[in-house]
């Protein structure tokens, strides 16, 4: 018996390049009867094993996916004031929508600001004199509309004292106003004409530019 155990651990059946090539190519139920000869331990056979470019593949995955998370969470988080992020205010994909969030619209020249801080965010209040009004009510010949402080942040209305504007306003408990949004709460006005921000592409109605006497 120990004469057989000898032979058949110096058997081989293959030539070595061979060998290295097609070592696994026993059956599972071969490499026990082989381990039941010679007293070795039996190996897995290679179909069985996890392939270690599989598991590379599955550990890229779960970096990758973690990364976008964390994009994802970054670009949606609130922006500080002074440059980091806001909280994300509504925007309005058509005229309907846009000018039925406002509670109040007029063609206003905007006067001298006066800033303040409240709640860590810079902003603007102005005395507006109205000219037109196409929709709600003025609370009489001008309206105190408070906007973000231009340029203290990454979202503010490009506004200037001494222009014209067509704005677009919600009434506060406190009496003032405030824009809708900052990109969309107001249209600079050019030769009779209401002109969008860059960043807007939504127009105002025929009926909102006939009250307020402007044209696209």
């Amino acid at each position: 018996m120990m004469r057989v155990k000898s032979l058949v651990r110096a058997a081989n059946p293959l030539p070595a390049s061979e060998a290295g090539q097609k070592g696994d190519a026993l059956s599972d139920r071969a490499r026990a009867e082989l381990a039941a000869l010679t007293g070795t331990p039996t190996l897995p056979s290679a179909s069985r094993r996890v392939p270690r470019r599989g598991l590379l593949v599955a550990a890229g995955a779960c970096t990758a996916a973690a990364v976008i998370v964390g994009v994802v969470a970054v670009l949606n988080g609130p922006y500080e004031p002074g440059g980091g992020v806001l909280a994300d205010e509504p925007f309005y994909a058509s005229t309907a929508e846009l000018e039925e969030a406002a509670d109040l619209i007029v063609l206003a020249r905007l006067g001298a600001g006066r800033e303040e801080t409240v709640d860590g965010i810079d902003r603007t209040t102005v005395t507006a004199a109205v000219a037109a009004t196409a929709k709600g009510a003025a609370p009489g010949r001008t309206v105190e509309v408070s906007y973000t402080t231009p340029g203290s942040g990454p979202e503010t209305a490009d506004l200037a004292e001494g222009k014209e504007y067509v704005l677009l306003l919600d009434a506060q408990d406190d009496g003032r106003f405030t824009l809708v949004n900052t990109t969309q709460g107001a249209y600079g006005v050019d030769g009779g004409r209401a002109v969008a921000g860059a960043d807007n592409d939504v127009v105002l109605s025929a009926g909102v530019l006939k009250a307020l006497s402007l044209t696209l």
